[in-house]
């Protein structure tokens, strides 16, 4: 089932949501490619680095069939480390109705687009610099985990950063909070917008988005794409983005795993 915005057609929406999971999913497959276990079968891709705990997913690249999902859950659990399995309703049958039960909804998110015309305010506080040194790299592996509460490991950073945009934010000399930044032609992917506990509640987060998205309408991008926490949605409506579809992310129950 989709979620449509009104103001826009159905296949503008149905090529948007595509932009939007194949620049997530490019973003785990350089990962996993650079830095751990990428793997592409017929049905399914999957992105395993060791020592983190992202990008670990594994993903489907056809509408969920009950035979698929058990292939998926039982690739699953023949995995050392723990992997997310996202499912986003973009297909015509809605594949949360036909979930195994070894399956347990980790959490869910809301794929987002914004169309990019005219410039938003700039930021008069915040300056950012993008990771290029190992020093900068742990640095921002060590603040990740007090944005998001998950780790992205130093090593990602360090053997990515000249394919992958990773930004460091700050106010005044004092650290503000992350940002991965990966465009391509077509769309801005925003990821990992994150700012430290003690530092919000002062419109931290919607500066570091008017910082990206002006590079993006800088550079001449149409759309910018995301995909939200519930916590984190309300900022991007207010900043224009549609809701366009739903992620719901999957674990294996521990009990399956374990089992095997």
């Amino acid at each position: 089932m989709f979620l449509f915005d009104k103001g826009k057609n159905f296949d503008l929406m149905e090529n948007i949501n595509k932009l939007n999971i194949d620049n997530l999913t490019s973003l785990w497959t350089k990962v996993g490619q650079a830095v751990g276990h990428y793997m592409s079968e017929n049905e399914y891709e999957l992105s395993l680095v060791q020592n983190s705990e992202w990008p670990n997913k594994i993903w489907i690249k056809q509408a969920p069939t009950n035979e698929l999902l058990i292939g998926i859950s039982q690739r699953m659990a023949s995995c050392e480390q723990h992997l997310v399995f996202p499912l986003w309703n973009i297909y015509p049958t809605e594949g949360s109705e036909i979930i195994p039960a070894d399956f347990i909804q980790k959490s869910v998110q809301t794929g987002m687009s914004l169309q990019l015309e005219e410039p938003f305010p700039s930021s008069s506080s915040l300056t950012f610099k993008r990771v290029s040194t190992t020093a900068e790299a742990k640095l921002w592996a060590e603040i990740y985990p007090k944005c998001f509460g998950y780790m992205i490991g130093e090593e990602i950073l360090i053997r990515t950063m000249d394919k992958i945009e990773y930004n460091l934010f700050h106010f005044n000399d004092e650290l503000v909070g992350t940002a991965i930044y990966y465009p391509n032609e077509q769309v801005a992917g925003i990821h990992g917008v994150g700012v430290v506990p003690e530092m919000r509640r002062r419109g931290f987060a919607e500066e570091i988005m008017y910082i990206l998205l002006n590079r993006a309408i800088t550079a001449g991008i149409s759309y910018a794409t995301l995909q939200a926490s519930e916590l984190g949605k309300g900022i991007y409506k207010r900043l224009g983005f549609s809701e366009d579809f739903i992620i719901k992310n999957y674990v294996l129950n521990s009990i399956t795993k374990s089992s095997l």
